[in-house]
């Protein structure tokens, strides 16, 4: 619930997993309330991090979104919202339109680092998840000859949240189950 450090990445692992924690375990009242009060406010902090590119950054008042911390925070926010908590629908739009613009902008040659296909197989995931795919963009990793195989995991669960089964049953196939 808590870590030393108020980054996008801790603040929204500190509530994530309180999404789910009544599935796990049986939960007194005094502690459903907690988390709900955790969650809410998680949401209201994570919008601190927002910036005016729609993106989240690393820590609240930097103005340089952060990839993988706009992927996470996002990904925490769709998920609260389909549980029911209110999610600003701005905020979500101004997210969305980040991550359709640097989908869309990703190539391998302007990559800044390794595992940077992961991190636009995540991003394609999310949109896909939001209602918001961009296939072109999908299509352009899929067909990236050094793909890996732990974001060609990531890319076939967007395109089964399309509909597209087959592609995504092509990609996954003889890919290994466990990584290292």
């Amino acid at each position: 619930i808590q870590y030393p450090h108020g980054c996008i990445e801790q603040t929204t692992s500190s509530v994530f997993p309180q999404l789910v924690l009544y599935r796990l375990m049986d939960l007194s009242a005094q502690r459903k309330a907690t988390i709900d009060r955790n969650i809410r406010a998680a949401i209201q902090k994570i919008q601190n991090f927002q910036t005016t590119d729609g993106g989240f950054s690393y820590w609240p008042g930097d103005t340089e979104s952060d990839d993988w911390g706009s992927n996470y925070a996002g990904h925490f926010l769709l998920e609260a919202s389909a549980r029911g908590y209110t999610v600003s629908a701005a905020l979500l739009q101004q997210w969305k339109s980040y991550q359709r613009s640097k989908a869309s902008a990703w190539n391998m040659t302007t990559a800044p680092w390794y595992g940077s296909d992961l991190t636009q197989a995540y991003r394609l995931y999310l949109l896909a998840l939001a209602k918001s795919p961009d296939l072109g963009a999908m299509n352009r990793l899929k067909e990236f000859k050094f793909i890996s195989p732990e974001a060609k995991w990531r890319l076939a669960a967007a395109y089964q949240l399309m509909g597209q089964s087959q592609v995504a049953l092509q990609l996954i196939s003889k890919l290994p189950v466990t990584f290292t």
